[in-house]
């Protein structure tokens, strides 16, 4: 039988081979890296222009699973300084190459190579849930920031849809596997191999209890999925960008009124209270501030 080491050492070879056999298209990949005027760069930039609270000054970043070096990329763009990383180095290679990013390291993010609090920020976009033991790179991500480890992902919906977890209680009484012909899909697993994790806000706030953190900052926002056209195209399309921002009006108005749950969360978990002007802009950004009472065992 495998041990956990082994099933774990298995899906990062499996990642980093994945990414490797993608190298071959690079152009297609860095498309968006080289182009500003195309959809694929609106929707990416949207995503990640949430975290323009800590943009204030100059700080130092660390991206996690950042496979073509994008949010290196962006984020540099903003005046900061970026570290990129990912499982593998082949794109991040050629995006320095390039120009497109400034520095780079290949890392597994179980096993970070740098010291305790090394970036004031490190954030991880769309690849905690690649991670096979994803709340041991989580506590990585916390180790090595000063600051605070940010994760911006797809929602747990069973955290968020009451109604789905009376049913699920309800069928549990009769076969555990029975609430699977509506929630199809509760166990889903991505063509690497690896289980797909989902976030939810009492799940971060257990993982920053458990170490004793004192914030976090959350933001509920909803991205477009399964596009089917190709958003690298540049947006003198002006049809296929009008056609996303109506499919996200309508998004983000059911989930205003609450009547579907936001499709992702973000979470910005600090390592140390923020201060008072960052938290009064995160709050102006739409972000929830939760402070963490005190383990008062612990002095």
């Amino acid at each position: 039988m495998n041990t956990l080491e082994d099933k774990a050492q298995k899906s990062h070879i499996a990642h980093e081979q994945h990414m490797n056999n993608l190298i071959g298209e690079k152009d297609k990949r860095f498309f968006v890296l080289r182009n500003q005027d195309c959809v694929a760069y609106w929707l990416n930039a949207r995503t990640l222009g949430v975290l323009k609270p800590l943009w204030a000054k100059q700080n130092t970043w660390l991206t996690i699973g950042d496979y073509n070096g994008f949010e290196a990329k962006f984020f540099g763009e903003q005046n900061q300084d970026v570290m990129a990383s990912d499982i593998s180095e082949a794109f991040l290679k050629e995006a320095k190459n390039e120009g497109l990013i400034a520095q780079y390291r290949k890392e597994n993010v179980e096993q970070l190579s740098f010291a305790d609090s090394s970036f004031d920020y490190v954030s991880c976009r769309e690849a905690f849930h690649h991670f096979p033991r994803a709340y041991l790179g989580a506590y990585e991500m916390i180790r090595v920031a000063r600051q605070a480890a940010i994760l911006i992902e797809p929602v747990d919906v069973l955290s968020k849809i009451p109604l789905l977890l009376w049913l699920k209680n309800i069928c549990d009484l009769f076969n555990p596997l029975l609430i699977n012909k509506i929630w199809k899909n509760r166990f889903s697993w991505e063509i690497v191999g690896n289980y797909v994790f989902k976030l939810s806000e009492r799940e971060v706030e257990k993982m920053a209890m458990g170490i004793g953190l004192p914030c976090i900052a959350f933001k509920e926002m909803n991205v477009i999925l399964n596009i089917k056209e190709n958003v690298n195209e540049v947006p003198t399309n002006q049809k296929l960008l009008r056609k996303i921002k109506r499919r996200l009006a309508i998004l983000n108005f059911l989930s205003a009124c609450r009547l579907i749950p936001y499709n992702t969360l973000v979470a910005i978990v600090f390592k140390a209270k923020p201060e008072a002007d960052l938290l009064v802009n995160l709050k102006k950004e739409g972000y929830k501030i939760l402070e963490l009472p005190p383990n008062p065992y612990l002095k």
